[in-house]
């Protein structure tokens, strides 16, 4: 198993989620924007001293969810700081970006890697976001589907001419060309939609999943959507040793398990009284049928309360002892799982609370799996 630490650069100090009064903050703590990027710097180091394949950031913007809304800048420092692990962005948000600038972006990010990135997408789910850049969220696959189309040709071919929906492209010489020829590997984020499994099959990508890919919406469609991708992968001839499947997990690991668990607990309520406030704009309009291609967020582990039953509180994490930890990632690479990303500083941690559980998983977690 292929083993990355992920940093999503969250910033406890506003609390927009609990202005209504309702609820009271169970993790009142405050860093300031230039702590939470250097801690990742220094995070992204410690990880390839210790051992790990690679070194993830998040893209977000608007919130407290993450401060990385520049984060190709911030991987360009990390890449230059590290040599052997492989770096990424997860995910970088398609909609967003002109397809010519990212292409160029990322291209720039695998030549100061020396071929070290790996391109990890996705289409976006904060419709605050999609607000504030006067971008209309129901437009999120198609803008993707297009600008991933002229991303590929932009690093695949020697001149690029294009005429689509969004973007209308006169004949131009993209570069610079990435290192990797022709183009680093690709990852698809992959959360709830069976549309989404069939994309990336379609190009053949590796998929980036997180806890609710294990509950999806429309459960007819198959057990879960990992098993849908794979099956599909495998019916379409890829072998299996070159199916991609990551998890992303809120991860901690302490000698007791309990030490971990009383650490993450505040922080992990206050994530999900985040991820409710994000996320619950785009369900609700889902269901209310004014947004398509966001049907199945209607059901969101994070925020349907039978869901969060079902699942229970520790199976949206690997958290405890490296005994429990190791028990959990047993199970996800039964479930065909081959990269596990550590989603490390969960509430706002800050580097010296990082520091130590990262160390254990290194030395106590991860030689279970090499």
């Amino acid at each position: 198993m292929h083993f990355g630490c992920f940093f999503v650069g969250q910033r406890p100090l506003v609390h927009e989620q609990y202005a209504n009064g309702q609820q009271v903050n169970p993790n009142p703590i405050s860093r300031t924007d230039a702590q939470v990027h250097h801690d990742i710097l220094r995070g992204a180091q410690l990880a390839e001293t210790l051992g790990f394949d690679s070194v993830w950031i998040a893209e977000h913007a608007f919130s407290e969810h993450s401060t990385i809304s520049a984060p190709h800048t911030l991987l360009a420092a990390i890449a230059a700081k590290t040599h052997r692990v492989q770096v990424g962005v997860s995910c970088s948000i398609v909609p967003w970006y002109h397809p010519l600038r990212l292409a160029q972006d990322l291209a720039t990010l695998d030549i100061i890697s020396e071929g070290r990135l790996i391109v990890a997408v996705g289409r976006g789910y904060q419709k605050q976001e999609f607000d504030a850049y006067g971008l209309d969220i129901a437009e999120s696959r198609t803008r993707f589907v297009e600008g991933m189309d002229i991303a590929v040709k932009a690093w695949s071919q020697e001149r690029v001419a294009y005429e689509g929906k969004f973007y209308t492209i006169p004949e131009v010489m993209v570069v610079p060309r990435p290192w990797q020829q022709p183009h680093p590997p690709i990852w698809m984020a992959v959360t709830h939609s069976p549309e989404s499994v069939a994309l990336a099959v379609q190009h053949g990508w590796g998929i980036v999943t997180i806890g609710s890919t294990f509950f999806p919406a429309a459960p007819e469609a198959d057990e879960n959507l990992i098993t849908l991708y794979r099956s599909s992968m495998l019916a379409r001839g890829v072998p299996a040793d070159d199916i991609t499947v990551v998890a992303v997990r809120n991860t901690y690991v302490t000698p007791r398990a309990e030490d971990a668990h009383a650490l993450l607990a505040p922080r992990l309520r206050w994530a999900g009284d985040l991820a409710t406030y994000l996320r619950t704009p785009v369900s609700t309009l889902a269901l209310a049928g004014g947004l398509r291609g966001y049907e199945h967020y209607a059901r969101d582990p994070f925020i349907d309360p039978e869901l969060v039953q079902r699942r229970g509180a520790e199976a949206m994490g690997a958290i405890g002892s490296p005994a429990q930890v190791i028990a959990t990632l047993r199970e996800l690479q039964a479930r065909h799982v081959t990269h596990f990303l550590c989603y490390m500083d969960i509430g706002g941690l800050s580097y010296e609370e990082v520091a130590p559980a990262l160390r254990l998983f290194a030395e106590q977690v991860i030689p279970h799996f090499k």
